[in-house]
């Protein structure tokens, strides 16, 4: 009896995967090739997607039993959208990379499947030692991981040398090193005071850009600087009423309403472009903005951690990668490999390259190739050692409908068109009811 318990008990665990270990290369044994649809974005400005189509192709040439077929959807919002779209249709795509914050909208619509099995078979701790365990804090949710880093971001604060050194005794008149970028948010104001330069209504120069588009992102940093937070863990209880956020809101109120050291409201696309024109003296951005600024801007620059209210803090951003549940098991297999591949020490030190996005993979660091880059170019490596006081980038169920009342809100006040107090309060009771709805 005990024997024919232990038989089954074993046959068990070997249908379940456990003792000898689930085939998940279920690719390899479908006839012809197994073609996968990926869908991508390019949330900076630049034309990445060449450069993703360029990986694509070597992935391809280097696995025969796979075609990867990459379809650029836009930026952030425009890929989820189609995502979305693709998902709910039961057309969806392979294999896809998403703004990180949209996880919970993802297991709500049950698009995704979680990573766990692959990771184990792949070693495990062993394998996510790769990267900065930082970038999966958006990736975990019940217990599991359902996303994969690749294109991953803080925001970081540009500044001009030049300009810097161009207004040199007038900062150091008012106690200023006009060798280095402010540390403090009290810094920050008298810095882009003296920085910005008028010609009577007219600015020339901005002391600083507080750019929209994603100037919700940018102000979590401001959040966290002030120990603050937006969303609980939990996704359940809206954390824009509190002291904190509204100093923030305060702040940034002050430097592009009263003091009009930052234009009221400017493009996303646009605060590199001006930045790199000599229009600005500092800029907030994400480090993917390095490329351009370092091919457009003629002047010497340099970035630095954002500056600190009581502490250093910024959120992680950027997209990773997700697997589609409703697909063949076979196209799940071969989503994994090509995830493998685009975020291996090599491909994740050329997208580091190519992109300015952190280098993903730590083992990408110690590449020949890309110790002779950070040694040519030191402004790169900045956003992973900020990485130390990041923090996981607010998400929520529905998180679009969060997203727009933010931004639309941000965006007022920062046009004067209400005040902080009015913002804080409108931001606080929105996102409260978006979160108990879900």
């Amino acid at each position: 009896m005990k024997r024919v318990l232990l038989f089954v008990m074993l046959a068990l665990l070997v249908m379940s995967g456990l003792v000898f270990g689930e085939n998940l290369q279920r690719y390899e044994d479908v006839e012809g090739t197994v073609n996968l649809k990926f869908y991508y974005v390019v949330g900076v400005a630049g034309a990445l997607a060449t450069v993703i189509d360029g990986m694509v192709d070597e992935f391809n040439r280097s696995h025969a039993k796979i075609e990867v077929e990459p379809v650029y959807c836009g930026n952030y919002n425009d890929t989820m959208t189609k995502v979305q779209t693709a998902v709910l249709s039961g057309n969806p795509p392979d294999v896809f990379v998403v703004e990180i914050s949209e996880l919970y909208t993802l297991l709500g619509i049950d698009g995704i499947i979680p990573l766990d099995k692959y990771i184990e078979m792949d070693g495990g701790v062993e394998f996510t030692g790769q990267y900065f365990s930082a970038l999966y804090d958006n990736a975990r949710a019940d217990g599991q991981i359902w996303g994969q880093p690749f294109q991953r971001s803080t925001p970081i604060l540009y500044w001009n040398k030049d300009l810097f050194a161009k207004h040199a005794k007038e900062l150091e008149s008012q106690g200023l090193d006009p060798t280095r970028a402010p540390r403090t948010w009290f810094e920050l104001e008298k810095y882009a005071e003296i920085l910005t330069e008028r010609e009577g209504s007219k600015t020339n120069v901005w002391g600083c850009i507080l750019p929209g588009g994603w100037n919700d992102w940018i102000f979590e940093s401001f959040v966290y600087q002030n120990g603050g937070m937006l969303i609980s863990a939990d996704a359940e209880t809206s954390g824009f009423g509190s002291l904190e956020v509204l100093q923030a809101l305060t702040f940034w109120h002050k430097l592009t309403n009263e003091l009009k050291v930052s234009p009221p409201l400017r493009p996303w696309n646009q605060t590199p472009l001006d930045f790199a024109g000599g229009h600005a003296a500092m800029m907030y951005y994400s480090t993917g903005g390095l490329p351009l600024i370092r091919a457009q801007a003629n002047f010497d620059f340099a970035v630095a951690f954002q500056p600190m209210q009581i502490q250093y803090g910024v959120p992680v951003g950027g997209g990773d990668f997700h697997i589609s549940k409703d697909i063949p098991p076979e196209n799940q297999d071969a989503a994994w490999e090509f995830i493998k591949f685009m975020t291996s020490p090599e491909m994740a030190a050329q997208w580091s390259r190519e992109s300015g996005y952190i280098c993903i993979n730590k083992l990408g660091l110690d590449l020949p190739e890309m110790k002779s880059y950070l040694e040519e170019y030191p402004n790169a490596s900045l956003a992973a050692q900020q990485l130390t006081y990041s923090y996981s980038k607010i998400m929520a169920p529905n998180f679009q409908e969060i997203r727009k009342l933010f931004v639309v809100n941000l965006d007022a006040m920062m046009q004067g068109l209400q005040s902080p107090q009015e913002t804080q309060e409108r931001l606080h009771v929105g996102v409260q009811l978006i979160l108990d709805e879900y």
